[in-house]
């Protein structure tokens, strides 16, 4: 199962360099996430898409002032029991991250519009305001190679 990480870049270059980080709360697909989507027959892409976007808005809940979001994706043994998808992670590491998420440069207005309308929300909350909702429309967070995090931390 893919777990979705909303992290910093800062925080993404400094678990790079230590290699590991506990204590993170991810977002993933599970039974209560498809309840809470109110599609009965969602496929595991489909939930999974969800478990990013829900990862992508808590990633404007950080104390950040980027202009992107970031998400690492890793591969895990845990699911969620959580509605929204989160999940706690003891610990984790570098070396199990297998992709990132981004957004494109274009998306940084679009970024720090909706970064500013959910200060001081919780995800549940942050996920109906217009300005996430319509961010999450308009730009989708994109792949990128974990060895490409120089490049994502250079756009700021």
């Amino acid at each position: 199962m893919t777990v979705f990480v909303p992290v910093t870049v800062a925080s993404a270059l400094d678990l790079r360099r230590t290699g590991r980080a506990p204590g993170l709360v991810g977002y993933a697909d599970g039974p209560a996430l498809r309840r809470w989507s109110g599609e009965a027959r969602l496929d595991d892409e489909e939930a999974s898409y969800i478990a990013l976007n829900h990862a992508g808005v808590a990633a404007l809940l950080h104390e950040d002032v980027a202009s992107t979001r970031l998400v690492l994706a890793l591969d895990t043994e845990l699911s969620s029991t959580d509605e929204l998808g989160a999940v706690a992670l003891p610990e984790v590491r570098w070396a199990d991250v297998r992709s990132l998420f981004a957004d494109d440069p274009a998306a940084a207005e679009a970024v720090a519009g909706a970064r500013a309308a959910v200060r001081l929300l919780d995800l549940a909350a942050a996920l109906e305001v217009e300005a996430a909702e319509r961010l999450q429309h308009a730009h989708d967070l994109l792949w990128y190679a974990p060895e490409e995090l120089d490049e994502l931390a250079d756009r700021g």
